[in-house]
């Protein structure tokens, strides 16, 4: 997949015509994928490239940072995952002030006239554009008369009786639900991370963990403990994983630390990927470390009984031998 930080730099030689998804993304989730496969179908119907145009930070970040929400994906992941529907080229544009003070009829001329020279646009169901979002798919497909592309408007998926939507799956990772986010997703939810020093408690407990750290923008599961599986140097461990403050010991920083079962080893420096499974408990304050240390086995012996009967391997992002490539 060829990756373009800025639409007005592709040629004519490059992309003489071109079928465009429109949207932010964030996930890529069930939703998102099927405004991807329509994408791919009429660029193979109509035998011209397909692309995708997105931004590289969420645009509320721009024009409200205060109501910015915590991404599903970061930029390496949304690739990764773009590409493994098939798109042939995705532009990663800034959403700075003066795209954000563009009028529908602005963006339609300069982005999908006269850089992509687009024959269809695809779009979902609830897409805005434009300056305070006064473009809707229904000006889309006006502005297509009028400039010569066709317009198609992606039906919502639902799950569970609702539309998906990355609002619905920060939600249910809000209430620890990560079995219903993965569902939405279609893949596993996960996050990623460099192996940090941590305070090493977990190793004087019997539990070694390792400490991971999460770029701080990204959505994490309400704090608990977790079953899940580690991607290590190509091989997948099961796990129990901690999101929180670590009461017991009393703590104030939000931490993220993974005790992978069965694993020895120095991991300071590599970057993991972890798999969220089930939500085993929450995060309680216990009497003392020993205390601490009965609950870790009970956790390790139930995360062992829901990954006995869970299957993570359609992960989305195809094999997982190395987690820092943005996989």
């Amino acid at each position: 997949m060829r990756v373009f930080r800025d639409a007005s730099g592709i040629h004519l030689r490059d992309m003489p015509k071109s079928v465009v998804a429109l949207g932010t993304f964030d996930g890529v989730h069930l939703g998102h994928r099927e405004i991807l496969k329509r994408c791919i179908f009429r660029s193979r119907q109509e035998n011209v490239p397909s692309v995708v145009f997105t931004f590289h930070r969420h645009p509320l970040e721009t024009i409200r940072p205060q109501f910015t929400p915590q991404l599903l994906t970061d930029i390496e992941d949304k690739l990764a995952l773009i590409q493994g529907t098939g798109i042939e080229n995705t532009v990663i544009a800034q959403f700075d002030h003066e795209m954000a003070r563009a009028t529908p009829e602005e963006f339609v001329r300069e982005v999908l006239v006269d850089s992509l020279r687009a024959k269809w646009v695809i779009v979902g169901f609830n897409y805005t554009f434009g300056w305070k979002a006064q473009g809707n798919a229904e000006t889309l497909k006006d502005l297509g008369e009028k400039y010569g592309f066709h317009v198609e408007v992606s039906k919502p998926v639902s799950v569970g009786g609702a539309v998906v939507s990355s609002t619905r799956i920060r939600s249910s990772l809000a209430k620890g639900d990560v079995e219903s986010a993965s569902q939405m997703l279609g893949r596993p939810f996960s996050i990623k991370g460099k192996v940090i020093k941590g305070e090493r408690r977990g190793k004087t407990l019997g539990y070694p963990t390792v400490n991971l750290d999460v770029f701080h923008g990204i959505s994490l599961p309400q704090c608990g403990v977790y079953a899940a599986t580690v991607y290590v140097k190509g091989h997948m461990f099961g796990a129990v994983t901690n999101i929180g403050t670590r009461p017991t010991f009393s703590g104030e920083t939000m931490s993220v630390e993974t005790h992978i079962i069965g694993y020895e080893g120095d991991l300071y420096g590599e970057t993991l990927r972890v798999l969220f499974a089930k939500k085993l408990r929450d995060e309680v304050k216990f009497s003392s470390g020993e205390a601490l240390a009965c609950q870790i086995s009970r956790d390790v012996e139930r995360a062992e009984e829901v990954l006995d009967r869970w299957n993570p391997c359609d992960t989305g992002f195809g094999i997982l031998e190395d987690a820092s490539q943005g996989a």
